[in-house]
C-alpha cells in the first residue's frame, strides 16, 4: 500500500518545444524528463503506481462514478452547495446541458487517464529494460489494463458509444477516433480484464497489499458480465472469488460474523479488509494521498462539525441523503442506518441540534487530511450479485443475518418486497448506499425510468445517458452527440 501511495515526482515532460530533429535527443542531464525517464524496473513501478491513481480521480468525490452511479439516483440531493456553479444540481435534477462543468471535467479527466494508462502501456510493451523477472513485467501490464477496463467500463455506461484508443495518441490522431459502438468497447473492456484476471496473482504481502488482484479482476469482470447481461458468466466470475476462500463478511476477522463487522468496513484505520474485494487506496496526513469524500459530502454549514469533534469546517454540500433513502432503512436495520445516514448534529454555539443528514461511510477525524480508503467492490456486493444470478436468497440472506435482519421470507421480513428481485434491489440500496451503486443499479436492471419516475424525477430513456460535452465536439464536430441533447 505504501509503494501504490508514493507521491511521484518525477513530472514527465510532455511538451514539445520548437527545435530541429537533433535536438530532440538532447535531454537535460540533471533533470527527470520524458525522455530520460522510463530506463529501469524502479521507474516503470513508480509508473504504474501514478496509474493507479487515476483509479483515484474515477471514484473520487466528484468523479464519474459519483455523478452518475450517486448523484444521479434517488439517494441523494442538494441542500446547498459551494461555489457558483449549479452544475450538481442539473445533474440530480437529469437537466443537464451540453457545457455542463462537471461532466465536461469527467470526460476530460477519464480520458487524460485513459491517455496515462496507454502510455505505460506502450512503454511497458516497447522497452528494452531488462526486469528481474517476466513476471513483474507482466503483472505491471495487467495492472495497467485493468485500470484502463474499469476506467471505460465508468464510460461507456455513463456515455454509451465513446472514443476508443488504445495506444497514446498525438493532437491530430485525436481527431481520427470517433465514438465507437457500444459493443466493441465492451469487448475491449472483457479482453483486457480476462488478461489481468489470468495474469495477476491471487494476493499480495507487504508494501504491495492493495494492488488489484486476480479477484479484484475478476469482480469488475462479473459485474461486466452483468450488464451486459450475461449471467452465466457473470456466475462463473462471482463463484470464484467465493470459493477462493480470501473474503468474508468478517471483516475484522474475529471468526463471528455481526453488525460490528459493518462498522469496521468503515472504520478510517480499516484498510484492505476479508469484506473487500477491491478498494482505492488513500493515506492520511499533509502531502498524502488524501480521500476527498468526507470533506464533500458533509453539509455546507459553517456551524458543522463531525460526531466527538468539536472542529467546525463548511462541507462542500454534495449527495446529501433523501428522506427516500431514509425511509428505505428498515425499523431494526439500525448499524447501516446510521453509518449510511447520520442525522445531523449539534451546534456548538446555540447548543441546538440541526436536522442535516449527512453519511458517515468516510468517517476521518483528520478531517484536513483523510486517508480512509474507498471501497468499489466489496464481498456483500459479491454476495447480492450471487443472489441475483442464482435466483438463491441464501446469499442475500447472508448480508442480511450479518447487522441481525430476518431472512427473506421469514416472518419480519418487509411486506412490499415481494419478489426476490424487488428484495435484491432494496438490499443493494441500504448495503451500499454512497458507494456509486444505485444508478448503475438501476439502470443495469431495466429499472431505472419506473423507479425515478414515480419518484417525480423529469427522466426519460435519453436521459439514462450523460451528454457528450459540447466543448469535446466543437474540437472535433465529427463527434456526434447522444439523443436528447
Amino acid at each position: 500500500m505504501k509503494t501504490i501511495n508514493k507521491i511521484i515526482i518525477c513530472i514527465l515532460l510532455l511538451a514539445m518545444f520548437s527545435c530541429n530533429e537533433e535536438d530532440l535527443d538532447l535531454y537535460p542531464k540533471t533533470a527527470i524528463t520524458e525522455g530520460n525517464f522510463y530506463q529501469t524496473e524502479e521507474q516503470f513501478i513508480l509508473a504504474v503506481n501514478d496509474v493507479y491513481r487515476q483509479m483515484e480521480r474515477t471514484y473520487q468525490a466528484g468523479g464519474i462514478a459519483d455523478i452518475y452511479g450517486e448523484l444521479s439516483s434517488d439517494n441523494t440531493y442538494i441542500e446547498f452547495i459551494g461555489g457558483s456553479s449549479n452544475s450538481a444540481e442539473r445533474i440530480s435534477s437529469f437537466n443537464i446541458p451540453t457545457n455542463d462543468l462537471d461532466t465536461e471535467n469527467a470526460w476530460q479527466n477519464s480520458y487524460n487517464s485513459i491517455f496515462i494508462c496507454n502510455d505505460v502501456l506502450n512503454r511497458l510493451e516497447n522497452t528494452t529494460v531488462e526486469f528481474s523477472s517476466p513476471e513483474l513485467k507482466e503483472r505491471l501490464i495487467a495492472e495497467a489494463s485493468f485500470v484502463r477496463a474499469l476506467i471505460y467500463f465508468n464510460m461507456v455506461r455513463v456515455w454509451g458509444d465513446i472514443p476508443l484508443p488504445l495506444k497514446p495518441l498525438s493532437p491530430e490522431e485525436g481527431y481520427e477516433y470517433l465514438r465507437e459502438n457500444k459493443d466493441v468497447v465492451y469487448d475491449q473492456i472483457i479482453s483486457d480484464l480476462n488478461y489481468a484476471k489470468n495474469t495477476l496473482p491471487i494476493s499480495y504481502t507487504g508494501n504491495d497489499l492493495g494492488r488489484v488482484n486476480k479477484y479484484g479482476a475478476a469482480a469488475v469482470l462479473a459485474k461486466v458480465y452483468l450488464t451486459r447481461g450475461n449471467e452465466t458468466d457473470a456466475e462463473r466470475e462471482l463463484k470464484e472469488i467465493i470459493d477462493s476462500g480470501l473474503y468474508s463478511l468478517d471483516a475484522d476477522d474475529n471468526g463471528v460474523v455481526n453488525a460490528d463487522d459493518y462498522r469496521y468496513i468503515f472504520h478510517p484505520d480499516t484498510k484492505n479488509s476479508k469484506a473487500s474485494v477491491l478498494e482505492i487506496q488513500y493515506l492520511e496526513g499533509q502531502n498524502a494521498v488524501n480521500s476527498n469524500h468526507q470533506m464533500e459530502y458533509t453539509p455546507y454549514q459553517w456551524s458543522f462539525h463531525l460526531p466527538d469533534i468539536n472542529e467546525t469546517f463548511r462541507g462542500g454540500g454534495r449527495n446529501t441523503p433523501t428522506q427516500d433513502l431514509v425511509n428505505e432503512f428498515e425499523p431494526a436495520d439500525t448499524v447501516r442506518k446510521i453509518i449510511s445516514v447520520y442525522p445531523g448534529y449539534d451546534n456548538l454555539e446555540t447548543g441546538e441540534f440541526v436536522s442535516y443528514p449527512f453519511t458517515m461511510k468516510f468517517f476521518d477525524p483528520n478531517w484536513r487530511y483523510a486517508g480512509q480508503n474507498f471501497e468499489i467492490i466489496r464481498f456483500a456486493d459479491i454476495l447480492l450479485m450471487y443472489a441475483e444470478v442464482t435466483d438463491d436468497p441464501t446469499y442475500l440472506n447472508m448480508v442480511r443475518a450479518r447487522v441481525g435482519l430476518p431472512d427473506y421470507g421469514e416472518a419480519g421480513y418487509p411486506a412490499e418486497y415481494t419478489t426476490l428481485e424487488r428484495a435484491i434491489e432494496h438490499e443493494r440500496r441500504v448495503e451500499l448506499a454512497f458507494e456509486f451503486h444505485r444508478f448503475f443499479d438501476l439502470v443495469r436492471t431495466g429499472r431505472a425510468l419506473e423507479v425515478m419516475q414515480a419518484k417525480g424525477y423529469d427522466v426519460n430513456q435519453n436521459k439514462l445517458h450523460f451528454p457528450v460535452p459540447q466543448r469535446a465536439i466543437d474540437v472535433n464536430p465529427q463527434l456526434t452527440q447522444n439523443d436528447g441533447y
